[in-house]
Parts: structure tokens; sequence; C-alpha cells
């Protein structure tokens, strides 16, 4: 709660002077407001009593009060409205935008633990939450205050055994709204909870709903949706049920105050000590009051529920443990290529001493412009090696340099924008191919063009209804795998950066076109630093190292033929796929 209100809090400075002209608004329409029912007790009394001009020119006296005082609250609101879109609003802008920057910051694999649909669904309920809440502050909390201060003096005013009465009423309202809220939080954070559940699945579902389909799993998604939309309301009646009891509490405390005050005016009024014009004041500040702690008893519950909606998002502000870069880090320049990696070790759950390491005392040195590949089975720690390259990953123990400069002394971005990324499985986000070709960067068309050329894109591209204005679909749906990942190569074109990672860049390529694209991709690392991710062989024929990674060690290392002549998991790999072991059979 503590990380909510820090974060509300800063916005709301942020746009304090908006803020600033909102307090004036409700302060001032506030005690307009409850002021009013002074002028109506004294029109009140003077038709109680007969015709006179004194009486008269005091009625009309307060006629004209109650005009200036309506004339003042339209303005306050007016004030107040001026000050509420850019308080509301603006700070939800801030809120959109503090949270993308909060995510982005966390570590790779904190997205891979995460739902995306969950996170989607925090992040946007901490922003509206904010809403919520500040409107609650204002129009709840200041105004009631504010009311039930001024409601009081001018009881007391005019009579004080009442004002207590009052007063008393007031605490216990409120004991009873604020403990009760705060009692059911828990209620309102597991309804949270599971709603971002159910949106993880919709997410998760929808994101994959390819595979949901060629493989029939209509049913059992649509079962795993049922159970969780099932648990969201179960959660949900509960919150709700409880809800409805504070309802009915303070519906009771309402109609006590309003009965027993009625009846203490009866008494006086035998007595000759209440008039008419008393009753009027009374019962009109009575009635402003007992709404709007009716509406606040009501409000509280969205208070606790946006504070309980905000509370996920707020659990990722307090995660310290982010991407972050050193203070001696910097822009640093890589001019050859060289990657040396000394001696690291790495886990991938370091805080587990009873799992072993992936890499222990692992060590390799590459030459500026050397063309390595890595092979070996499933899990050997090919594509953990890459994303320690990228700092996706912290080693452990350790150094990794480039050109002999510690990776841990480049600012994260002017690292990963010297590596150049093929991958697997290309991602594209939903814009058009002109977009995700640029990634943001500004080229002449003539650059773009030749990019697409050399990956082998250009074809196709042109192909398309709107050729590079074309809109690929989310995740790049409307898109081929071959057609994704010679994007993904375009990419790489354009970027020109003295490393470049393939982690198995062609693998979603038929034979033929493979053939004319490994030309283009060895025209790319020609002069570049290159490590390439292979399961087909046939890729690294002209690689000028092959390491055979097993279990996170470094097993063999040569070229083709040097592999091949040792006879050993190189030879046995090739063999295989080479159809020896078919032939014999």
């Amino acid at each position: 709660m503590k990380t909510i209100f820090k974060e509300y809090i800063n916005v709301a400075l942020q746009v304090r002077w908006a803020f600033l002209l909102v307090m004036i608004g409700i302060v001032s329409a506030t005690f307009l407001g409850i002021y009013v029912p002074v002028f109506y007790k004294n029109i009140a009394n003077g038709f109680a009593e007969p015709f006179s001009v004194e009486t008269s020119s005091m009625m009309l006296h307060n006629f004209w009060m109650i005009v200036l005082f309506y004339a003042g609250i339209w303005l306050s609101w007016r004030v107040l409205e001026i000050g509420i879109v850019p308080v509301d609003g603006g700070g939800m802008r801030l809120l959109n935008k503090r949270c993308f920057k909060v995510l982005k910051r966390q570590k790779f694999l904190y997205f891979e633990n995460n739902f995306s649909g969950s996170l989607i669904k925090q992040a946007g309920r901490f922003s509206r939450s904010y809403e919520v809440i500040v409107d609650w502050f204002i129009f709840q909390f200041v105004q009631n205050v504010l009311s039930i201060s001024i409601a009081f003096i001018i009881f007391y005013q005019h009579y004080p055994e009442f004002a207590y009465y009052f007063l008393v009423w007031v605490i216990g309202f409120i004991i009873w709204s604020v403990g009760f809220s705060i009692w059911k939080l828990k209620y309102d954070k597991a309804v949270a909870e599971s709603d971002s559940k159910l949106g993880g699945a919709y997410s998760d579902a929808i994101s994959n709903i390819f595979i949901v389909k060629s493989f029939a799993l209509e049913k059992s998604e649509q079962n795993n949706i049922d159970e969780k939309a099932d648990v969201v309301y179960q959660k949900t009646k509960i919150a709700w049920i409880l809800m409805f009891v504070s309802f009915a509490v303070q519906g009771f405390l309402t109609m006590g105050i309003e009965l027993v005050l009625v009846y203490k005016m009866i008494g006086k009024w035998e007595l000759g000590l209440f008039n008419v014009g008393e009753f009027v004041l009374f019962q009109s500040i009575l009635l402003i009051l007992v709404q709007r702690l009716w509406e606040f008893g009501r409000n509280f519950r969205n208070f606790f529920t946006a504070l309980a909606d905000a509370a996920e998002m707020a659990d990722v502000f307090k995660n310290d443990d982010f991407e972050r870069d050193s203070a001696a880090a910097k822009d640093l320049k890589i001019s050859k290529g060289g990657i040396q990696i000394k001696n690291i070790n790495f886990a991938y759950s370091s805080s587990d001493k009873s799992q072993d390491g992936l890499f222990e005392d692992f060590s390799l040195d590459i030459k500026p412009g050397e063309k390595i590949a890595l092979v070996g089975h499933s899990g050997s720690g090919k594509t953990s090696l890459t994303k320690l390259l990228f700092r996706f990953f912290e080693p452990q123990q350790g150094k990794i340099l480039f050109d002999g400069q510690d990776a841990k002394d480049f600012t994260l971005s002017s690292l990963r924008n010297q590596i150049s990324l093929v991958p697997q499985q290309p991602e594209l986000f939903h814009r058009t191919v002109r977009e995700n070709i640029l990634l943001g960067d500004e080229v002449s068309e003539e650059a773009l063009i030749k990019a697409a050329k050399n990956s082998g894109c250009l074809d196709f591209i042109q192909s398309l209804p709107e050729q590079f204005e074309t809109m690929v679909g989310e995740r790049g749906v409307k898109l081929s795998g071959g057609e994704k990942q010679r994007i993904a190569l375009a990419r790489a074109f354009l970027e020109n950066a003295p490393i470049v990672v393939l982690d198995e860049a062609t693998s979603a390529l038929d034979s033929i076109t493979e053939k004319q694209i490994q030309s283009a991709i060895f025209e790319l690392i020609e002069e570049k630093t290159a490590i390439v991710i292979a399961h087909r062989l046939s890729t690294i024929l002209r690689m000028d190292r092959i390491l055979v990674l097993d279990s996170g060690k470094i097993i063999e290392q040569g070229t083709h033929q040097e592999l091949l002549d040792k006879g050993g998991k190189y030879a046995t790999m090739w063999k295989h796929q080479s159809g020896e072991f078919l032939k014999q059979n």
C-alpha cells in the first residue's frame, strides 16, 4: 500500500497546479453548499411570522444571498472541472508511461515467468485505480471532512446537544465503514488476483490460437477458462456479500441518526425551544450529510477495490531486481568484435544451491572476425550462452569481455545495439512490414530495399497488398515462418553490427531458399564476428570453428573436417543427419 500511495502522490505533485485548482473548487463548493441552509432557515422563520416590511426585507436579503452562494457554487464546480482533466486524465497518462518504464526494466527471466496478459491487466488497473482513489480523496474524503466540520460548527452554534449526537454518529459510521473495508480488503485482493489469472489464461489461449485450433484444444482451453472464471465468480460473490452486509449496517446507522434527531426536535418544540426555521436548517444539512456519508460508505468499497487492483502492479514496482547499468557504465564501442568469456559460472536459479549450474568455470575466446558454430543437443547451453552475451542473464561468477572491455562497463543499450540477433522464431510487432524491419531507425528507402533484397524478402514483400505498408498481424501471424525469418535477417543487414548471432536463422526456409540466403548470410558476416547456433549441420560447413556443447561444456572443437576425423560426438551427429544410419537399416 505504501508503494501505491508513493506513486500516486508523486503523480499528483507533477500536476500540482491543476490539483490546487481542484482543491480550491471543492473547498469553495462544499463550504457554500453546506452554508446555504442557514439562509433557508431565516426564510422559513420569516414565513412563520405575520407579514411586515422588515420581515419581507429580511427574506429578500436571504434570497439574494442564496442566489450569490449558488453562483459561487456553480463557479466553484467550473474551476474544479478545469483542474480535474489534467489531474485525472493527465495523471493516468503519466502512470501508463511509468508502468511501461517499470515493466521494460524487468529482467528477461521475469517475462518468462509471468503471463503477458496478466501484466497488461495489472498495468491497466494500476492506472485506472489512480483515478478512482484520487476522485475518492477529493469527492469523498475532502468533501465529507469539510461538510462534517462545517455542519458540526453550525449545529453547535444552534444546539450543542444535537451537535454531539451528530458527532458520535459520524464517528461510529466512519469507524464501521473504514474498519470493515480494511478487514474486507483481503477478499478484494483475492478477486483482483484471480481476475489477473483469468486474463493471463485468455491471453495465453488467444495468442496461441493456431495451436489451439490445429490440435483441437478448444474444449480443454474452454474448460481452463471456465474453471478460472468460476473461481473469479466465487471470490467476487464473497466480496459482494460482505459489501452488502456493510451497506445494511450503514443504512441502519443512517436511519438511526435521522430518527433520533427528529425525535429530539419534537421534544424541543414541545418546550418552545425549537422553531420551524431550525427544523429546516437541521433537516437540510442532515439530508445533505446523510446522502454524502451514504455515498462515502458505498464508495469506500470502490477505494479499497482500487487498492486491491493496484496491489499486484505495486509488487512489480517494489521489485528492485531489474536490469540496470552499473554506475561506471558508458556507451562503449565494439570496433573489432573479439569476445572473451573467462571462467564463468552460471545457473538459472542462483538461489537454489542444490541445483547444478549450467556453466561451471566455462571459458571461450572468440577472435575478431571469427565465425563460430555452436552445436549440441537441446539443453546443452547454446541459446543460454547467447543470452549471456546480450546480458539477458548475468553470470554468477567470471567475466565476459568485448574487445577486452568488461560487458558490465557497457550500458545495456549500447551493448545490445552492437550485437545483431536473428532468432530461430522471430517475433514481429503488429505493425507494418516497414516498421518491423526498421525498428525505429530512420534510413533511406534505398537502404531499406537493399536490406530486404539481401535477406531474400523483397520479392514476397512486393507481392503483398500494400507492400512495405502491409500490416503483419499480431506476432506476424499473416506471414509464414520463412517470411518472418527473412524479415529478421533484413533487420540484421540494416543494423550492421560488428557481432552477429544467428540462432538457426535458416531453419524455417525451404532448401532452395536456404541456399539463396546462405550466400547473403555469409555476405552479412564476412567482416564480422559471427556466432551461429545450428541444428542442421549442413548450415555450418564454412565456419572457422565448430564447438560441440554438452551440459554447458565444450567437449569438442575444430573445423568440420577435423571433427569428422576425430570420430567423436560431432561425427556421430553428422552421420545421423547425413542419413548413414538409415542406410545401415
